[in-house]
């Protein structure tokens, strides 16, 4: 296993389920987006030793999105399958990674400011939507779409979140 495969499954990355596209020359990770068509309509690429500073520059930035408009495009439409009357909708890929390591859906929205688009989108799913929040201003726009939200605490996210933290959000929504 390369050094960013090992880095991704600690940041709890299914690696048989996802499928990124791994380049250990570059030290980037491309994570395809689809929409309900099944189409890809965008990607986002991780860069481990990348700046947070940098602002969505592809060669620099920690992340780097692009989607083609009007798609609306998500990550985690491949875990779709595994519970079939909930998903959980997060703002990044790695919050999400930690509830598809356990089973359950979950999508992630790669956004700060998700469009009203999306709130349709989610419905056509004809699931629960259970919006897991960052408890920041980002976070309380996220929990609009969901039909029900779900704040972490206080500077943390979920992607690292204490694993206490997601066993209690999974058993509160698996009963």
């Amino acid at each position: 296993m390369s050094p960013l495969e090992e880095h991704l499954k600690e940041r709890h990355l299914d690696l048989n389920l996802h499928r990124p596209y791994v380049d250990d020359a570059e030290g980037v990770v491309t994570f395809f987006l689809w929409n309900l068509s099944g189409n890809i309509v965008g990607y986002q690429t991780y860069r481990p030793a990348g700046s947070k500073k940098v602002d969505n520059n592809p060669k620099l930035g920690k992340y780097f999105t692009r989607k083609t408009y009007p798609s609306i495009a998500v990550f985690g439409v491949e875990s779709l399958h595994l519970t079939p009357n909930l998903v959980f909708l997060t703002e990044g890929i790695f919050d999400a990674a930690r509830l598809t390591e356990r089973g359950y859906s979950a999508l992630a929205a790669l956004s700060n400011d998700p469009k009203k688009e999306l709130r349709n989108w989610l419905f056509c799913l004809n699931r629960k939507v259970v919006a897991v929040c960052d408890d920041d201003s980002a976070g309380k726009k996220l929990a609009r779409f969901g039909d029900e939200a779900v704040f972490c605490e206080s500077g943390q996210d979920l992607g690292n979140s204490t694993d206490e933290f997601v066993s209690k959000l999974i058993y509160k929504y698996s009963r």
